[in-house]
C-alpha cells in the first residue's frame, strides 16, 4: 500500500510520518473550495488511487456533497450526503435526538436573537455555529452580552443555536463506525480528563472508559439516522441531575483518534477494509483505561488557565500514550516543535456551495490511499 498526504498546509504533521510516500498541496478547501475540488478531481482522475479519506470535517462535507462526480474515480468513505448533513448541522441532529427522546440541553434555534431572548429563562447561555465543529463557543451571562456576541458569530460562522450552559458532570464521546446496513461493527469510549479550555471542549488528556448508557443512546440516534462509516457521539454529563446531554456528532475522524488506537480498535483500517471490500471484522471489545496526552495542547492549556502550578504537575505526570510523540515515527513530533498544529482550522469563512466545480465537471488534511 502507498499512501499519499494531501494538505493545503506545507506542515502538515502527515507530511512528515515515515508512513506518507508522496505529499501533495492543494488549494484551500474552506477559503476556495471550487479550486479545491477541481484539484481533487484532477488528481484521481490523472492517478491511480483507491480510496480517499477526508480528515477535517469541511473537507469531508465537500467529498460527500459531489460523491458522485468523484466517485467515478475513487472511493469516498461513507455516508451519502443526505444522511451527512444530518449530523454535520447540529440543528438537524438535535431535532432527530428530541423526536427520539434523547436528552439535550435547552436549546433556541430560531434565527430571531430577540424570540431568543424572549424565551430564555436562566442564564448563562452557550452559542454555538450550527455548521462547524471544534471552534471556540461563546458563553453569555445577560441579554446584552447574547445580543452582541450571537450576530458577532452569526457573521463569522452563518446559522447559530443558542443553548442552557450545562454545568460540568464529565465529557465523554463514543467513537464507533458502522456498516452498510447501520449496524455498529467498531467502539470505543473516551472520558475527557483534562481539556484545552476552561469550560472544556478539546480534550488534552483523555481516557478509555465503559460506558454502556452512553453507547445504547449513541448507538440508537445513529440507526434512527441509518448511519454508515465512522462518527463519534459526544456527551456532557449534567451536574445538576446526573443525566447525560447530547452535544454534537463529529461525522468524521475525531482528533483523538489515536486513542482508539491504542485501545485496540483501528478505525482507519476498518473503515478502509469496509469501503474497499464492503465488509470487515466486528471489534466492538475495546481496552479500558487506557490514557494519551496531546502535549501542545498541554501547552495551550497552560496560557490559558490560571492555576499554572496545577497545569505543570499535570504535564509531567507520565501517561502511558501521547498523540503525535512516537520513537518510532518522529517527523511529525519534530515539525510540529517549530510549527505547533492549532486546535481547529475551521475558523476561516467558507462557502459551502461550489457550483462553478459543478458546471465545470459535466473535491486541509486528507489522507489518500493508493494501491500500487
Amino acid at each position: 500500500m502507498c499512501i499519499t498526504g494531501l494538505s493545503e498546509k506545507r506542515t502538515a504533521l502527515s507530511f512528515y510520518s515515515k508512513y506518507c510516500n508522496k505529499k501533495l498541496i492543494s488549494p484551500n478547501p474552506r477559503t476556495n473550495s471550487d479550486l479545491f475540488l477541481k484539484y481533487i478531481l484532477k488528481i484521481v482522475k490523472n492517478d491511480s488511487y483507491d480510496s480517499i479519506f477526508p480528515i477535517h470535517t469541511y473537507t469531508m462535507f465537500l467529498l460527500t456533497k459531489y460523491r458522485d462526480i468523484i466517485s467515478d474515480y475513487v472511493k469516498v468513505p461513507p455516508p451519502n450526503f443526505d444522511i451527512f448533513i444530518n449530523a454535520y448541522d447540529k440543528k438537524k441532529t438535535l431535532s432527530l435526538a428530541m423526536e427520539n427522546k434523547i436528552e439535550i440541553p435547552i436549546t433556541y434555534s430560531t434565527e430571531d436573537i430577540n424570540d431568543i431572548i424572549e424565551n430564555i429563562k436562566q442564564y448563562p447561555v452557550v452559542i454555538k455555529a450550527s455548521r462547524r465543529h471544534a471552534i471556540g463557543i461563546v458563553i453569555c451571562y445577560n441579554s446584552s452580552d447574547l445580543k452582541k456576541e450571537y450576530k458577532k458569530m452569526v457573521n463569522k460562522y452563518g446559522p447559530c443555536l443558542v443553548q442552557e450552559y450545562i454545568p460540568n458532570g464529565g465529557e465523554f464521546g463514543v467513537y464507533t463506525i458502522f456498516n452498510k446496513n447501520s449496524e455498529p461493527i467498531g467502539l470505543s469510549v473516551k472520558k475527557r480528563l483534562k481539556c484545552m479550555n476552561t469550560y472544556g471542549g478539546v480534550s488534552t488528556l483523555r481516557e478509555t472508559v465503559d460506558n454502556k448508557e452512553l453507547v445504547n443512546i449513541a448507538f440508537k440516534l445513529l440507526k434512527k439516522m441509518k448511519w454508515f462509516g465512522v462518527a463519534m457521539v459526544e456527551f456532557r454529563v449534567d451536574s445538576r441531575d446526573g443525566l447525560p446531554k447530547l452535544m454534537e456528532i463529529n461525522p468524521r475522524f475525531w482528533g483523538s483518534l489515536h486513542l482508539s488506537i491504542q485501545s485496540g480498535i483501528d478505525f482507519p483500517h476498518m473503515l478502509y477494509e469496509l469501503i474497499s471490500k464492503g465488509e470487515t471484522t466486528p471489534m466492538l471489545d475495546f481496552k479500558k483505561g487506557v490514557q494519551s496526552r496531546w502535549l501542545f495542547g498541554e501547552v495551550t492549556r497552560f496560557l490559558r488557565f490560571s492555576n499554572k502550578l496545577e497545569v505543570v504537575k499535570d504535564f509531567f505526570t507520565p501517561v502511558s500514550n501521547y498523540d503525535i510523540l512516537s520513537l518510532k515515527d518522529p517527523g511529525p513530533i519534530v515539525i510540529s516543535t517549530f510549527f505547533p498544529p492549532k486546535d481547529s482550522s475551521d475558523e476561516e469563512p467558507r462557502i459551502e456551495n461550489s457550483d462553478l466545480f459543478l458546471k465545470e465537471s459535466n473535491v486541509n488534511d486528507n489522507i489518500i490511499f493508493q494501491i500500487d
